[in-house]
């Protein structure tokens, strides 16, 4: 394999890593998001229950 297609090879392994990487972090941001919602949720009920 010559350089060129190496560096290729590379750029592609690193541009996949990198997608999984972003698919990783956008199911974690989304389910930190559901519990501070239910959390809220609940802070709200509360409120309401109170009152």
């Amino acid at each position: 394999m010559d350089p060129l297609d190496e560096i290729l090879a590379r750029a592609e392994q690193r541009r996949e890593e990198l997608d999984q990487m972003h698919a990783d972090y956008e199911a974690i941001d989304a389910a930190e998001y559901e519990l501070f919602n239910a959390a809220i949720d609940a802070i709200d009920a509360a409120r309401n229950t109170s009152t």
